[in-house]
C-alpha cells in the first residue's frame, strides 16, 4: 500500500501509542510523588527530620548543615512539583480547553525543573550525595540537558514557535523524568537478572548501564516520535509507534515493580 495512503492509519496508531505510553507514566509517576510526599512529608511535620535517615537512601538529613538540608527539601519537594506539572501540562484537554492554566503551568514546570536541576548540582558535586564519580556523571549530564532544553523550550514560546517549542518541552520533559525512569529501570534489570543470580552493585556495570539508559532510551524513543510525526514514509511512523508501545510496557512492569518493591515497602 503507497505511503500516502498507509500513513494516517499509521499516524492513528503513533497517536495510540502515545496515549498508551502517557498513561503508564501517570500511574508510575502519581505512585512516585505520593512515595515522596509519603516519605518525607510526616517525619518533617512531626519534627522528626532525623528519621529521614532510617531509610535507605543517599544524604540525607545532617545536622549542622542547614545549607545542604533545605538544598536537600527543595529538590525533593520541587522534585514532585515538577513531576505532577509535567504530567498536567501533557494532558490534550488542559492545552485545547484552558490555555491559560497550559501557560501558567508550563511557566510554573520550567522553573521547577531549573530549581530541581540546581539543587541536584548542588547535592551531588557539593555535598557529595553520590554513589560513584560514574553514576553521578550520568545524572549530570541528565541535567545538563535538562537546563538546555527548559531554555529552548521557553526561547521558541517567547518567539511563538509552538510547534519547536512543544518539541523541547517534551524533550525537558522526559529528561525531567530520568531520576524516575532510573528506578523503574534498576526494578526491570532486577527482574531480568535475579534468575540468573546477578546482583546488581551500586558500582557495578549493570547499574552503570542503567543510569545512562535511564535517561537516553526514553530520549531516543521521542526523538523518533518526533521525527515519524515530521516523516512522509509509514513504515517510520510504524517503526516509532511499536518502540512506544515497547516503552509503555516496560514503563508499566517497571513502575509496578518500584511500587511493591522499591516505594510501598518504605512508607
Amino acid at each position: 500500500m503507497p505511503d500516502a495512503v498507509d500513513r494516517p492509519r499509521a499516524r492513528r496508531r503513533l497517536d495510540h501509542a502515545a496515549r498508551t505510553w502517557f498513561a503508564t507514566a501517570v500511574v508510575g509517576q502519581a505512585a512516585f510523588v505520593l512515595f515522596i510526599v509519603g516519605f518525607f512529608l510526616p517525619p518533617l511535620l512531626q519534627g522528626d527530620p532525623q528519621a529521614l535517615n532510617a531509610k535507605p537512601h543517599l544524604t540525607g538529613w545532617v545536622s549542622g548543615d542547614p545549607l545542604g538540608n533545605a538544598h536537600l527539601l527543595m529538590h525533593v519537594f520541587v522534585g514532585a512539583l515538577v513531576t505532577a506539572s509535567g504530567l498536567v501540562q501533557l494532558l490534550p484537554t488542559v492545552r485545547r480547553r484552558w490555555p491559560a492554566v497550559h501557560r501558567w503551568n508550563g511557566r510554573g514546570f520550567m522553573v521547577f525543573a531549573i530549581v530541581a536541576t540546581l539543587t541536584g548540582f548542588y547535592l551531588t558535586w557539593v555535598r557529595g550525595s553520590q554513589l560513584n564519580l560514574p553514576s553521578a556523571v550520568s545524572t549530570s549530564l541528565n541535567g545538563a540537558l535538562i537546563l538546555v532544553f527548559a531554555a529552548l523550550a521557553w526561547r521558541s514560546a517567547w518567539r511563538r514557535d509552538i510547534a519547536r517549542h512543544r518539541e523541547h518541552a517534551l524533550r525537558a520533559w522526559v529528561l525531567v523524568n530520568g531520576v524516575w525512569f532510573l528506578r523503574i529501570g534498576i526494578m526491570l534489570a532486577g527482574l531480568g537478572l535475579a534468575p540468573l543470580g546477578v546482583a546488581i552493585r551500586e558500582d557495578g556495570a549493570v547499574f552503570l548501564a542503567v543510569s545512562f539508559a535511564s535517561w537516553l532510551v526514553p530520549l531516543a524513543v521521542v526523538e523518533g516520535y518526533l521525527a515519524a510525526g515530521r516523516s512522509a514514509r509509514a513504515g517510520r511512523v510504524r517503526a516509532a509507534a511499536v518502540g512506544l508501545y515497547g516503552l509503555a510496557a516496560l514503563t508499566a512492569a517497571g513502575s509496578l515493580a518500584a511500587i511493591a518493591f522499591m516505594w510501598w515497602p518504605r512508607l
